[in-house]
């Protein structure tokens, strides 16, 4: 009997040895690809050809870069697997499959802020509707460069053109982008008076008008930061009745505002899954300059810091926890349209006052969410979806018991604003969906300090 449990002991032993044993990776196969460029995955990835890998790390560093590569949304699966194995080296396999890179998508859209105020303030009126059509392409030349072309119709009238070319040169750790867009409307918001938006309508004219244009140098020196310094040119012109109605709309009278803009973010992201993550963080800082002393027409210059913070409890249960805090520094020559928005608008909100507009020169918020997985797996989209690649719909669901505070300071004597200047806090429960990994859909029940409540919407698309 000794002699068998001497035995035992040494093949344990053996195995351990096994296990600890490092390899040297001499291959990284990848299949599946039709469109994109396979540099882009081995990108992605923490090891490369000629690492060394220790064997019983195997499955924590396939998991990891598996999440990496589904990080990048070009992918609806992704899969890492062991091939030919030497005694020293070892050949990984990626088995790939991408996901679908390009929407057509006409649109019906609401022209308010968000789609609360829409539906409630403006009664769902058809004549607030915009028509037209999006074609995103995520993946145009296989470089994970996305394209936006968007052709716009209606209330408001819009042409806008962006492409991003992440990865440019031997390294690729630089990389470029350009946009430039065209919206005109004949309706405005002028002013906000007591956390409301007041609208100017015309239909002689356009009371607006504006066109911008920028470029972006980026820098990506791992998977986790992100760098990017822009310069862009704004315009802005307004019609006469807008200068009288708000002289400070454009500062002084003006009926026409020129500027060069000056932009600079630093990122680093360590979230396990950038659409919706439950583990990780992401910091983002950045710094913007409105008027650098050629054009002359503004003076304005900001920071902003926002901390994201995602805590499991276990596989089921997560924390999530948004802050954000801007602080402008230069208190003059501010105009009022686009450089006075607060809370109120797009992803700056606190959950119980989406039908309100905060303006203010400084705010912060801090948003909390605890979630609960209900499910998590694939659904059979056939019958709705005909595109082969999308049959099978990665779904997510959670529901969340939600907890948000902000604050808005608003230093402007002519301001009549009755929740600046002191505390915001909403609090609710609600439900998320979240599809093929990109597409994050939130329904929700939320009051305020002032105990009103209600039903909102709110979604990210992606693009």
């Amino acid at each position: 009997m000794r002699y068998y449990f001497l035995l035992i002991l040494c093949l344990a032993c053996a195995f351990s040895h096994a296990q600890n044993k490092s390899v040297t990776v001499k291959k990284i196969r990848t299949e599946g690809l039709k469109k994109t460029k396979e540099r882009i995955v081995l990108r992605q990835l923490d090891f490369r050809v000629g690492d060394s890998l220790v064997v019983e790390e195997f499955p924590d560093v396939f998991e990891r870069n598996q999440r990496y590569l589904l990080n990048t949304r070009l992918f609806l699966k992704a899969e890492i697997n062991v091939g030919e194995w030497a005694q020293d080296s070892v050949e990984i396999v990626i088995d790939l499959k991408e996901n679908w890179y390009l929407y057509p998508i006409p649109f019906v859209e609401y022209a308010d802020r968000n789609f609360n105020a829409w539906w409630v303030e403006q009664n769902r009126a058809l004549n607030r509707l915009n028509i037209g059509a999006i074609l995103y392409h995520e993946n145009f030349t296989g470089n994970a460069d996305p394209l936006q072309v968007e052709v716009q119709f209606g209330y408001e009238q819009e042409f806008e053109v962006e492409y991003t070319r992440p990865f440019i040169g031997e390294k690729q750790q630089f990389g470029t982008s350009f946009g430039v867009q065209y919206a005109r409307r004949r309706e405005t918001p002028y002013a906000t008076i007591r956390d409301s938006l007041y609208f100017h309508r015309s239909d002689d004219e356009y009371t607006l008008q504006q066109f911008n244009a920028r470029c972006s140098l980026l820098f990506q020196p791992d998977l986790f930061q992100k760098q990017t310094l822009a310069l862009g040119f704004y315009q802005y012109k307004i019609a006469d009745s807008i200068t009288i109605l708000n002289p400070d709309f454009l500062l002084h009278g003006k009926t026409q505002q020129n500027y060069l803009s000056l932009f600079y973010q630093y990122e680093i992201d360590k979230r396990n899954f950038r659409t919706y993550a439950t583990d990780g963080w992401q910091l983002l800082a950045w710094v913007q300059k409105d008027g650098l002393g050629v054009l002359g027409d503004v003076n304005n210059f900001f920071v902003d810091v926002a901390f994201a913070n995602y805590h499991p409890f276990d596989e089921k249960w997560s924390l999530e926890m948004l802050s954000r805090l801007h602080k402008s520094f230069i208190r003059k020559n501010s105009p009022y349209y686009q450089l006075r928005r607060a809370i109120g608008y797009e992803e700056n909100y606190v959950r119980g006052y989406e039908y309100y507009v905060i303006d203010g020169q400084d705010f912060g918020y801090l948003k909390n969410s605890l979630r609960y997985s209900i499910f998590d797996g694939e659904i059979d989209a056939t019958r709705f979806i005909p595109v082969n690649r999308m049959k099978a719909m990665p779904l997510k669901v959670y529901s969340k018991a939600h907890l948000d505070i902000g604050y808005v300071i608003d230093p402007f004597d002519e301001s009549t604003s009755e929740l600046a200047n002191g505390w915001l806090v909403g609090f609710g429960a609600g439900i998320d969906f979240v599809l093929y990994h990109n597409f994050v859909f939130q329904l929700e029940y939320s009051f305020n300090h002032l105990l009103e409540n209600g039903v909102y919407l709110h979604f990210n698309l992606g693009f």
